[in-house]
């Protein structure tokens, strides 16, 4: 199948031809392409798309204005980008037609990569290239949305995790504090990312903030009733005695496995 269109979700549902963008309104048929991406390569049936589109109050025209929603999808996208199978419909596309499908393939790709930060870092940032906005746009607050909005939202801060990885691997620590500093403040309780930002400041030679950010780190956790753990208390003495190194598996590595 040729790249013609690619359907994006990973923000306000539209759909990108080789003229530009278009976009698919009202919320109804936006909700429609949205079902059948979320199963895409699977068909849909037709009474889950009612249901998704309608509720518990569908029309007696459901059907009809079912199959004239698609119609009109395919207006767009072209005939056999929708395929009819007994009374369900599926999106027929490939990965790269489907922004969220690209950005599953490419974080998995950036997780594989472990042995070679810089080409997880740009695999990673070719995934986080592809977000505009939340996921499903105004159609993040719905069923089934909420909950796939919610998924891939978590991915993208895996992804950024890993981007942020591969920067402090390639030795880059001291370019990154100022975005780790905005990350643990706007995620306070993403341990990795303190990790990450205490490894930047340490590997920066900055001892005094980074022994700091482990002090905050472990205030924070005891505010929910937690403890910094193992880990934390190594990278401390760690940094104290002047000793840190980066040396492969690190704590934020381990955070991420807790």
């Amino acid at each position: 199948m040729g790249h013609r269109w690619t359907v994006r979700v990973l923000g306000p549902v539209d759909v990108l031809t080789p003229y530009g963008e278009v976009t698919v309104g009202g919320e109804r048929l936006q909700a429609v392409l949205g079902a059948l991406v979320i199963s895409v390569g699977h068909a849909v049936p037709v009474d889950r798309l009612i249901d998704i589109v309608w509720g518990d109050a569908p029309p007696r025209t459901a059907d009809g204005t079912v199959q004239s929603y698609v119609s009109r999808l395919r207006h767009v996208l072209g005939p056999s980008a929708i395929a009819r199978i007994d009374h369900a419909y599926e999106l027929v596309a490939d990965a790269e037609q489907v922004d969220a499908v690209m950005f599953e393939a490419l974080t998995a790709e950036a997780m594989d990569a472990a042995d070679d930060p810089a080409k997880r870092r740009a695999l990673a940032r070719r995934a986080l290239r592809l977000w505009r906005g939340v996921p499903f746009g105004d159609l993040a607050d719905r069923d089934p949305f909420r909950l796939e909005a919610l998924r891939l939202d978590e991915m993208r801060m895996t992804v950024m995790e890993l981007d942020l990885r591969a920067g402090l691997d390639l030795g880059r620590g001291e370019l990154l504090v100022g975005q780790l500093e905005a990350a643990v403040a706007e995620y306070p309780y993403r341990e990795r990312l303190w990790y990450l930002l205490i490894e930047a400041l340490a590997g920066d030679g900055r001892r005094v903030d980074a022994l700091r950010a482990c002090t905050r780190l472990r205030e924070l956790l005891a505010g929910v009733g937690l403890e910094g753990g193992p880990q934390l208390r190594r990278l401390e003495q760690l940094i104290a005695r002047g000793e840190f190194r980066r040396n492969g598996s690190s704590p934020s590595d381990a955070a991420a496995e807790r």
